[in-house]
């Protein structure tokens, strides 16, 4: 056998020996024109290369062309080369050639010399190839009969092939054929099934209606398979693959209708649709406790109110002390009201005086004693309009926080979440892949290392964080609006806003599907026209309905129900009142020594 040097020498020899195009030859222009990547020739002999349809290959610009032996093929081709060309004298002769055949994700051109007399030999070569190797992005080139055919196995029958829409066509159009359909319980799907039959009954949420168009358009019958316990999969450290992942890569579905997060999942047998919808990957922990009734006053409105309020005092007492200075610097007349003010005789006790009414004012009490000049009492209103304000700001916050109860501080960025030392468990191998691997911040390395894949038991990891809140875990962001909406709405779990990854979500298919492009077809339809953006906001939205129907939170929310005031909820006030008469005794006590001394 020649060297593959010699062969492309006889190729470039071929090239200037012309032949008329036949009628096929216009089609297979057509489909060689259409395929993306180059083709490789795969040829017996040097005498192939005289062969008339060789030659109008060879004349082709419109693909790259390699050429090889076909004694040379190997069981892994190379996949740069993704279509292959090869020429047989008759159908026994390509038979030898079947295990050869294998399903790259390209197309096959196989020519055919002389057509056997009986058809059904080429019919069973067609059906065990798509059989044995699920491949039918085969064209069968039969030379003497000028035509090019293809199997159609929805059909289970040959037909002519007219143009490179052809094989398109015959998948568009399943004819009832039923596809092996993998879902789970998922943030747009949820399954019903009999657990004693392993068997699917239906599936509901947005992933089974597109599901369902999807079918309705390409004609094909959905056949459920029975979820794994590992509902995503992944890579295991043995190397197998688990779950979907797994199904994905033995081939074992044809489809996987639950969102996948576009990304490596460290195999090449696996490739995505297009891409359905975006989700944020999220951490949530333990919601804050509630800030108890007895010092809720004091958070009822910010810290920077209370520290304006502070400073508005006691910059209040040092301008009406700077007047007080002012007035009795320039000898204003005073204005007579029978005070004496002889009862103030040092600097200090004048201070301590202007000290406090400044704040029986500012905190809206009466004034016992007006001050004896008019620029003062100016002042004084002026404060008092103030005070009216900071007054009604504190009032109106103090009614808000018994209605909607406060919270102490969440831990709403990963420094804080990171400052905590909460570990970090996760329920899906798929989430520790990159979700803070590879970033060069040191907050992200050290929650990397803090990460801990855990096994869901009969209880939820989700309802373990809202009980226990010694550690914290990893969902997407949807699940927090959907399936687990109550722990949110009932202040059971917080959610991090400062999400570390966003991805974009998509379905699973083994590596190569015939039936990509015609489901990408139906999917892209379906994003144009809003309803995929229709179908999970109306999830959505039966999520927040659904809190009404779970009593036990409706009691924890007091929905329904009005807030009844009572003693425990003015309790700061008498603590207030109490320890200031205790204080008002002490100093009464303290005078009374001091008298008797």
């Amino acid at each position: 056998m020649p060297t593959a040097m010699h062969l492309i020498m006889l190729a470039l020899v071929g090239l200037t020996n012309g032949h008329a195009n036949n009628s096929y030859e216009n089609v297979l222009e057509s489909i060689l024109n259409e395929l993306e990547g180059g083709l490789e020739l795969h040829l017996t002999k040097p005498s192939d290369f005289d062969h008339s349809l060789v030659q109008f290959i060879l004349r082709q610009w419109s693909c790259t062309l390699t050429i090889s032996s076909t004694e040379t093929m190997s069981s892994e081709e190379d996949d740069i080369f993704r279509h292959h060309f090869m020429l047989f004298e008759d159908v026994n002769e390509m038979s030898e050639y079947l295990p050869h055949l294998k399903n790259l994700g390209g197309f096959y051109i196989l020519a055919l010399v002389h057509t056997p007399q009986d058809m059904a030999k080429l019919f069973k070569f067609t059906a065990d190839v798509w059989l044995h190797h699920g491949h039918s992005r085969i064209y069968y080139i039969q030379l003497d009969m000028d035509r090019i055919l293809v199997y159609n196995p929805f059909k289970t029958s040959l037909e002519f092939v007219n143009d490179a829409t052809t094989y398109k066509h015959i998948y568009g159009n399943l004819n009832g054929h039923p596809l092996r359909v993998y879902t789970f319980d998922s943030v747009y799907s949820l399954v019903f099934g009999d657990g004693a039959t392993k068997k699917v009954l239906r599936v509901t949420g947005a992933d089974a209606k597109l599901a369902e168009e999807v079918a309705k358009v390409l004609n094909f019958t959905q056949h459920f398979l029975w979820p794994d316990d590992e509902f995503f999969g992944g890579r295991t450290p043995n190397g197998s693959y688990s779950g979907g992942v797994g199904r994905a890569h033995r081939g074992e579905v044809d489809i996987i209708f639950s969102g996948f997060f576009i990304k490596d999942y460290l195999t090449t047998q696996i490739q995505f649709s297009s891409a359905v919808y975006m989700d944020d990957l999220c951490l949530y922990v333990q919601k804050a406790k509630r800030i108890p009734q007895s010092i809720l006053p004091l958070f009822a409105v910010h810290e920077d109110v209370w520290l304006c309020f502070l400073l508005v005092g006691l910059i209040g007492a040092f301008i009406w002390l700077c007047l007080r200075g002012l007035n009795l610097g320039l000898h204003i007349e005073r204005i007579a009201d029978g005070s004496n003010e002889k009862e103030y005789p040092g600097f200090y006790s004048l201070a301590m005086r202007i000290f406090i009414d400044t704040w029986v004012v500012w905190v809206r009490v009466n004034v016992g004693r007006f001050p004896p000049f008019n620029s003062e009492r100016m002042f004084l209103v002026s404060l008092c309009l103030v005070s009216v304000i900071f007054g009604a700001l504190l009032e109106s916050s103090l009614a808000t926080v018994y209605i909607r109860p406060l919270y102490y501080k969440d831990t709403n960025t990963l420094a804080e979440l990171d400052a905590t030392q909460l570990p970090i468990y996760i329920k899906h191998p798929a989430f520790k892949d990159d979700l803070f691997y590879g970033h060069d911040s040191a907050v992200y390395r050290r929650l990397d290392s803090k990460m801990t894949l855990v096994a869901e038991g009969e209880e939820r990891l989700i309802s373990m964080i809202s009980k226990l809140g010694r550690f914290a875990g990893v969902t997407r962001s949807a699940s927090l609006e959907l399936n687990d909406i109550r722990y949110v709405m009932t202040k059971k779990v917080h959610k991090i806003p400062e999400c570390p990854k966003n991805y974009y979500i998509a379905y699973v298919l083994p590596r190569p599907s015939p039936y990509l492009d015609g489901i990408n077809g139906v999917i892209l339809r379906i994003l144009a026209a809003g309803l995929m953006d229709l179908w999970t906001g109306e999830m959505k939205e039966r999520a927040r309905w659904s809190i009404h129907r779970f009593p036990e939170y409706l009691a924890e929310l007091n929905v329904g129900s009005w807030k009844v005031l009572t003693l425990t909820d003015v309790q700061l006030a008498f603590y207030a009142l109490g320890i200031g008469c205790l204080l008002a005794a002490a100093v009464w006590l303290l005078e009374m020594c001091w008298k008797n001394k």
